[in-house]
């Protein structure tokens, strides 16, 4: 199990970090010749689902995150880190629009925590998460949801585990460290497919594994990490 807490910096001296046990996430090597060339991304997100095992799974996304139809959005990245968009005429759109959608918003926060983000199309003919992450050689499928106050807590979890068993949670709409810590407890026990969930709280990540509900510990825990700088 494990949760990790990263500040907006997390190479100043005020960066913290707690870790619980780790669960390993498969990595890559991005030599390897990848096996989805001449597909197209939504059809790689398509195979991705109905790949039987984690490392094929790992070489879809693999895939995904070097072809070369992804390029940069240089407005919402910074000098390390990089979101990167399909299309990217339509962000131009969003800016005029002055509507900041909240998977950008998301993305950002990921940025800020060194993450490379890849926002995916989201394809109507097939599920689809909002979100490859890329941290030190690891891959991530991760399905974004935003709490603001218009869903409950295990609505949007229940929701994003149609997508994927990773989920990133930017948590604006309540300061309630008990409703969090109970909600977040019981997805872990009422969804055998989930496996992590990110909580983005302001600029802060915490990482939270399925086996950490487990622990006699989760309880207070969760607590000290989760009020730590409110």
């Amino acid at each position: 199990m494990e949760i990790v807490v990263t500040y907006e910096n997390p190479n100043s001296e005020d960066s913290i970090q707690d870790n619980i046990v780790a669960e390993p996430v498969a990595e890559y090597r991005p030599t390897e010749k990848p096996p989805y060339a001449g597909t197209s991304i939504n059809k790689a997100i398509k195979d991705y689902y109905a790949c039987p095992t984690n490392k094929e799974k790992v070489s879809v996304l693999q895939w995904i995150v070097e072809n070369p139809e992804f390029q940069v959005l240089k407005r919402y990245s910074t000098a390390e880190n990089a979101v990167y968009g399909l299309n990217i005429s339509q962000y131009d759109d969003i800016l005029i629009s002055g509507e900041m959608p909240m998977n950008l918003v998301i993305a950002q926060k990921l940025v800020a925590n060194k993450f490379d983000v890849f926002l995916l199309s989201n394809p109507t003919s097939t599920k689809s998460a909002d979100f490859v992450l890329r941290q030190n050689n690891k891959l991530y499928y991760v399905e974004g949801k935003t709490l603001d106050g218009k869903n409950s807590l295990d609505h949007l979890i229940e929701k994003g585990c149609e997508q994927s068993n990773r989920l990133v949670i930017d948590i604006i709409g309540t300061t309630k460290t008990n409703y969090i810590m109970k909600e977040i407890k019981n997805a872990f026990e009422s969804y055998p497919v989930l496996q992590e969930i990110f909580l983005l709280k302001g600029s802060r990540l915490i990482q939270v594994s399925k086996k950490m509900f487990v622990a006699k510990t989760f309880l207070k825990s969760f607590k000290t990490v989760w009020n730590k700088n409110k």
